[in-house]
Parts: C-alpha cells; sequence; structure tokens
C-alpha cells in the first residue's frame, strides 16, 4: 500500500507526457499558416490581377501559405512598405526597384535595401493614348493639356514625367489616378489624354476601347534614344499592331520588366517554396493573365536589385546562370 502513492505519481507523469507528446503533434498538424502580404496596385492594373491570381495558386498549391493581396500606389509604395516592414512581399518594376535600392529618384537619397529579387513577371509597356475624337495626335500635343497618369508612385506616374521632361513637353495640368478613374476621366471629357504602364494585353485598354475609339501613339526612334540615355534602366518594345481594336500599326514605345521582391529577413527555405511553385503553376498564371508567358526563370537576369538567397538557391539548382551583381 505503500507503493501506491509512488504508482500514482509514476501513472500521472506517464499521462502527463502521453497528453503533451499528442498536443504537440496536433499542433504540429493543425499549425496556422504563415501569413504574408503581398503590396499590388491600384484595382484594375496588371499587377493587382497578378497579385489575386498568384495568391490563389501559392495557397494551393502551399497548404500552409495564406496570402493577403493589398491594394497600393503601386512599385515605390510596395517598396517603402518592404522597408518600413509592414509588407513581405510586393510587385515592382526594374527601374522602380532600381532607384529604390540606390536611392536615387523617387526614393530622395533614402537607399531602400530590404528588397531582394524573387521571380520575374513580365514586360510591361508605356501606352500613351487619347480617345480618337481628341485632335491629339502625338506625345507633343500633350502640350497645353490635361494628361493622366497612374496613381502616385507608381511606375506609370513616374515614367510619365520623365517621358514629359526629357522631351520637353507641359501640360497644362497633369492628374495622378489609378488606371480606373484615369479611364473615366477620359470617357467623361475632364482630362485629354493620358500615360499607363501595364502588360500586354493590358485589362484597363480592353475594357476603354469596348466603349471608345482609341488613338495609340508611339515615339520615333530619337525620342527612344534620348530617353534610353537618360534613363538606361528603360527599354525599347514594339507593341504589335492588332493588339488592340484600334491599333492598326505597330507601336514603338517604353518597356520595363517587373518583378517580385520579397523582404530579405523572410526565411531562405519559405521563398524557395514560393518561387518553385510559382513556375511550377506557370500555365495556371496564363490563364490568368496571359503576361505570365514571359515569366520564364532566365528572365531573372532583368532584376536590378540582389536575389533572396531562397529564390538563389532555386535557381542554381534548375542551372539559371546568375550574373555577379544579383548575388546576395
Amino acid at each position: 500500500m505503500r507503493r501506491c502513492p509512488a504508482s500514482r505519481f509514476s501513472l500521472a507523469v506517464v499521462l502527463a507526457v502521453s497528453i503533451s507528446v499528442l498536443l504537440g503533434a496536433s499542433s504540429a498538424t493543425w499549425a496556422a499558416p504563415t501569413r504574408l502580404s503581398l503590396g499590388t496596385s491600384s484595382v484594375g492594373g496588371s499587377y493587382f490581377v497578378w497579385g489575386g491570381g498568384w495568391a490563389k495558386i501559392m495557397g494551393e498549391a502551399l497548404k500552409d501559405v495564406s496570402i493577403s493581396v493589398e491594394v497600393t500606389g503601386g512599385p515605390s509604395t510596395n517598396i517603402q512598405l518592404i522597408q518600413q516592414r509592414r509588407m513581405d512581399v510586393g510587385f515592382s518594376s526594374v527601374g522602380m526597384a532600381y532607384s529604390g535600392w540606390n536611392g536615387l529618384d523617387w526614393a530622395n537619397g533614402v537607399k531602400h535595401n530590404r528588397i531582394r529579387a524573387m521571380f520575374p513577371m513580365y514586360a510591361s509597356v508605356l501606352y500613351t493614348y487619347a480617345l480618337e475624337s481628341k485632335p491629339i495626335k502625338s506625345v507633343y500635343d500633350f502640350e497645353g493639356k490635361h494628361i493622366t497618369m497612374g496613381a502616385p508612385g507608381s511606375t506609370s506616374d513616374v515614367a510619365g514625367r520623365d517621358v514629359l521632361k526629357t522631351l520637353g513637353i507641359t501640360p497644362r495640368k497633369i492628374s495622378s489616378l489609378p488606371t480606373n478613374t484615369a479611364s473615366d476621366a477620359l470617357r467623361d471629357g475632364t482630362a485629354d489624354a493620358g500615360f499607363a504602364v501595364s502588360g500586354v494585353p493590358a485589362p484597363f485598354m480592353l475594357d476603354l476601347e469596348t466603349t471608345h475609339k482609341i488613338r495609340h501613339m508611339g515615339f520615333s526612334k530619337a525620342d527612344l534614344d534620348k530617353i534610353t540615355k537618360a534613363f538606361p534602366y528603360y527599354a525599347t518594345t514594339t507593341i504589335p499592331k492588332g493588339t488592340y481594336r484600334h491599333m492598326d500599326s505597330d507601336v514603338s514605345t517604353l518597356a520595363f520588366w517587373n518583378i517580385a521582391v520579397a523582404d530579405k529577413d523572410l526565411p531562405d527555405d519559405l521563398v524557395y517554396r514560393l518561387v518553385k511553385a510559382t513556375f511550377q503553376n506557370r500555365e495556371a498564371m496564363i490563364r490568368i493573365d496571359p503576361t505570365a508567358a514571359q515569366m520564364l526563370p532566365e528572365n531573372i537576369r532583368f532584376s536590378t536589385v540582389p536575389l533572396h538567397p531562397g529564390a538563389l538557391k532555386y535557381y542554381r539548382e534548375i542551372g539559371i546562370e546568375i550574373p555577379a551583381h544579383l548575388i546576395p
């Protein structure tokens, strides 16, 4: 009888340990997912469409990861939020990322050194457009007119201002508006023309041309040479005729590669899994947005900021040669 208390104590210990093990196993099984915030753009922009699709695909591919899509002002806002540790992942054009990393232009001397490249997205283009009912035939006719850009901090806003400054064009008024709002301003006649940076095809342009005839304006080689000399991280491209209903000839314009960037402190394994799952689900992304056809591993070379170590691991694993300046 004297041994009963000891026996009861031993049984209690065994039960306590067993319960702890079971609770531990339950916690591992039902662990809360890793929650990430993703900075995109204004509603209607390519980043917003991309972000919704990518977040959904990642949630299905990686059951322990949940990504919330945030509406933002675009690249510079996304980079600033990552720098402030208020955002985990964001989309950016390589030009805006370059400026942020080096503290140039919009960054006003502040180096945003928390961003790291994850994967290439697509090359967006600069649309220079007006309604056909307006007497505007080229970008030089923007002189003295009311012009719309993208939301403040967006590539559309920055690139549009860069073009006007480089070519010496002074509009009467510039309104930095989200894409959908800018389209409405052209529809109701409160704005004369606009700049917008988006993919090909662009959701906002497909919508706008359903109700109005659009005039698409390109740039001469001399003008493109002048702009790319001033901004060497801008590229040039051609939008093929027929891309839009009223585009009856090729349009020469500027191109901007876009990349996904992450906070440098995100775990290497998490970023590795995100990048790997992204490329494994490329076909699903193409069904969401045709621009995802350009999402190829080798296009990471267009990045202007170093890779996240987790992303670098993936590219090396599949044999992609990474330029020295992109190695963290």
